[in-house]
């Protein structure tokens, strides 16, 4: 069951959470002006989670990448098609001078967001 105390138990019964979070192993719901605010773990139980929850970079971008695949594209054929049109399109603008130089991009990127 959720143990909720208030933010005032941080500073005056620090050693007594504390204690809760390191036998009980579970989180102690901290809030504010009666709202929840924060959630506190003991080190070890939140080093469990991370080891338990912990990928790769590799793996992140697999996932992020598969995530965005599966939600354009039903097959792997259809992804690849789709990239050869839009390579073709932009070579085709190029050719017909439909570009701009990184140089101006970058120049009007800098005065749109007004970042000089």
């Amino acid at each position: 069951m959720a143990l909720i105390r208030p933010c005032a138990d941080l500073r005056n019964n620090y050693n007594e959470i504390s204690r809760i979070c390191h036998e009980t192993k579970e989180p102690i719901y901290i809030t504010k002006n009666g709202c929840n605010d924060l959630v506190i773990l003991s080190d070890e139980t939140y080093e469990t989670i991370i080891k338990t929850t912990k990928e790769t970079e590799e793996e992140r971008i697999d996932r992020l990448v598969a995530k965005h695949f599966d939600k354009h594209y039903d097959t792997f054929e259809e992804f690849q098609k789709d990239i050869f049109v839009k390579i073709e399109e932009a070579l085709k603008d190029v050719d017909e001078g439909n570009c701009r130089t990184m140089d101006e991009f970058c120049a009007e990127m800098e005065e749109k967001y007004d970042l000089s």
